[in-house]
């Protein structure tokens, strides 16, 4: 009987103690956070380095925590390393998706194609970077929609940066009337384009011939400009000038 108490007071000591290595194990992961999350504020560190030292801290926590608890437990860590090495293969192959995400996130990392805060296009989802993280990509669209993305879908999948670059180009397409003097309306319409306070004053306007049907001339008209989340906005702003600039031309005509 005192041997069974013995051996119950052992269960409950056992229990105890994983409960505090879990407790331990969380309180820290949520201090080195709080830690990155200063310093790299200090140093102005980018996003993306600071989530991913945030996953990494989080990671080698668990493991070690996992390792605790099993070798209170009584087992034989060393020995499942050991047994690792016999079923590497089999778990390579369960895992295999896992790790093709880890080492995507790495290179995407060390190639800086894809940081943080930037827009990028990948498939059927658009939106800005809100988490690099080993594994995955998280986006926030448009919609305020969240998408998460394996980072070896954009690793394997061609996907467009909108941001990468500071300076970002607003596209409009028009279709006008053979009866508008064309050489007279590009001028007009570059010299009031380039009125607008948010295009960029070092790279002009453009409008170029897409190409001319029966029913008139198809026109692309550029301007560049540095805040892609206000490109829609933009956009208006030159649809409104463009639609200014048609009427003008229309009624020299009448």
């Amino acid at each position: 009987m005192n041997l069974n108490y013995f051996q119950a007071f052992l269960f409950i000591e056992e229990i105890i103690a994983i409960v505090i290595i879990l407790i331990v194990s969380h309180l820290l992961i949520n201090a080195l956070s709080y830690l990155i999350k200063k310093f790299s504020r200090k140093i102005e560190l980018e996003k993306t380095l600071e989530y991913l030292a945030k996953d990494l801290s989080k990671y080698l926590i668990c493991i070690i925590a996992l390792i605790l608890i099993l070798e209170l437990l009584g087992v034989n860590v060393s020995g499942i390393f050991i047994s690792l090495g016999i079923i590497g293969i089999i778990f390579g192959f369960a895992a295999q998706d896992v790790i093709s995400n880890f080492m995507s996130g790495i290179f995407l990392l060390a190639d800086k194609t894809v940081k943080v805060g930037e827009v990028i296009d990948v498939g059927n989802a658009k939106g800005v970077v809100k988490k690099l993280g080993f594994r995955t990509t998280t986006l926030i669209t448009s919609d305020n929609l969240v998408v998460t993305i394996p980072n070896s879908v954009l690793s394997k999948n061609h996907y467009t940066n909108h941001t990468y670059f500071d300076e970002t180009r607003v596209d409009l397409e028009i279709l006008i009337p053979y009866e508008i003097d064309l050489d007279e309306f590009k001028s007009s319409s570059i010299q009031s384009i380039s009125k607008l306070e948010w295009v960029l004053n070092d790279i002009p306007p453009r409008i170029i011939v897409k190409e001319m049907n029966e029913t008139g001339i198809n026109l692309k008209i550029s301007a560049w400009f540095n805040e892609y989340p206000k490109i829609e906005e933009y956009r208006m702003n030159l649809a409104n000038v463009i639609r200014k600039q048609i009427n003008t031309a229309k009624e020299k005509n009448l």
